[in-house]
């Protein structure tokens, strides 16, 4: 019978649970994961068996427990880890999100989230579909896999309990401004062609007034929108590369090696 000190399960019981909380940060944050139908249960299981088979991989490197910080700041810092990177990822995806907002509130798909500002409410027909097929295509992408060497991979060369020195507010704030001037850039095209739709109604409105241009404006601005989309379908993978490609540089630099 081999025997077992308590000091080894110990120490093997907390990097267990280290491990498995900078995954469930991320699977709580990464819109690959963080599904609403995906229960938290099946998020904790999936990080707790993953860090299971981590565990191997981290303690052939892992400095004496008793050299580290307190367990509550430990889970601390681990946990932001994880959310952070998730996070990142999150920020990157909100150019397709507000290209999805400016078509369905252009389109006036979005009409009753527009009236009525319900967390529960859909954004929209147009901002649902371009919202899932993102996700659909960051799958194919393998996004997902990708995300899940990397966290392999810091947990060698970034130290529990420490935080990513490369993410810094600096950094931080670049990244959101890219993503927002993506989504700009995205939207354009859009805020073009409604601009011009609406001052070419307004102008018919002053030529004849009793037409009557809410119903008419309607049923024109509706196709339009799936016109709009129908022409970015073709790129929308190359969008979608390009929305993930800076918040994978900073999730990179983060879980790099230490200089």
């Amino acid at each position: 019978m081999l025997p077992i000190s308590p000091d080894w399960m110990t120490q093997t019981a907390t990097l267990w649970m280290l491990i498995s909380v900078r995954l469930l940060g991320c699977f709580m944050t990464m819109p690959l994961f963080a599904f609403r139908s995906a229960p938290m249960r099946l998020r904790v299981l999936l990080a707790l068996v993953i860090a299971f088979a981590l565990v191997p991989l981290v303690q052939s490197d892992l400095p004496p427990i008793d050299s580290m910080p307190p367990g509550y700041a430990l889970v601390f810092v681990e946990l932001a880890v994880g959310l952070t990177s998730g996070w990142m990822v999150r920020i990157g995806l909100t150019a397709v999100d507000m290209l999805a907002d400016v078509l369905s509130q252009q389109s006036g798909l979005s009409f009753a989230a527009t009236l009525q500002q319900d967390a529960n409410l859909a954004s929209g027909l147009v901002g649902e579909f371009l919202g899932l097929l993102a996700i659909a295509l960051a799958f194919t992408l393998n996004i997902h896999l990708v995300m899940l060497e990397l966290l392999a991979q810091s947990f060698k060369v970034l130290p529990l309990g420490t935080w990513p020195t490369a993410w810094n507010w600096g950094s931080v704030l670049g990244l959101v401004q890219d993503a927002f001037t993506l989504g700009l850039v995205l939207a354009l095209p859009g805020i073009v062609i409604y601009f011009l739709f609406n001052m070419t109604q307004a102008i018919l409105a002053r030529i004849s007034p009793q037409m009557n241009l809410f119903s008419v404006g309607f049923a024109i601005m509706i196709p339009v929108a799936f016109v709009v989309v129908v022409l970015l379908l073709p790129s929308f993978a190359d969008l979608v590369q390009t929305a993930l490609e800076s918040p994978f540089e900073l999730i990179r630099a983060g879980f790099g090696p230490r200089l």
